[in-house]
């Protein structure tokens, strides 16, 4: 009477150069396994489970490293929303401190101004320029921390 076939299991045939069949020989007595089909089973059960770790270990970083982004993003949108509350008040201020100019020199005053404007801003594209030489817009001196919010876990490593 022929053997009947498991109907859950399915047969392959592998061939395997003799260096390839030396080391199954070694790794089926390393695991103390009764069958070459035992070894089978724990290198693609091996194989699956690290290529899994690894993929939920890429994904965690991708997620790590975009929370550090929006962190970062939010920072500098909160320090732009401060600067922009800040000039803000500063106009305001400059607005209702200073006297109203009379009709007859408002020609000169705006000429003034414009000079004065333009002045003012080439200070700054100077200062700009200085700090940026200067290294003062480091991340160190903004106060940006350069250390990855992620450490891994033990769960993490593979």
């Amino acid at each position: 009477m022929p053997r009947r076939k498991r109907p859950e299991s399915i047969r392959y045939y592998v061939r395997l150069s003799r260096a390839q069949a030396e080391r199954l020989a070694a790794l089926r007595q390393q695991l103390h396994a009764r069958s070459d089909n035992e070894v089978f089973d724990y290198l693609v059960t091996v194989g699956t489970n690290q290529r899994d770790d690894l993929e939920q270990l890429v994904y965690s970083l991708f997620g790590n490293l975009a929370d550090s982004l929006a962190h970062r993003f939010q920072s500098l949108e909160t320090v732009s929303q401060l600067h922009l509350a800040l000039t803000d008040t500063y106009i305001k201020y400059a607005l209702t401190a200073l006297p109203e100019v009379p009709s007859s020199l408002l020609a000169a005053a705006r000429s003034r101004a414009t000079r004065i404007y333009e002045q003012v801003n080439l200070t700054a594209a100077r200062e700009f320029q200085r700090r940026r030489q200067s290294d003062a817009y480091n991340p160190a001196q903004l106060g940006i921390d350069d250390e990855p919010s992620y450490s891994p876990t033990p769960s993490d490593e593979v």
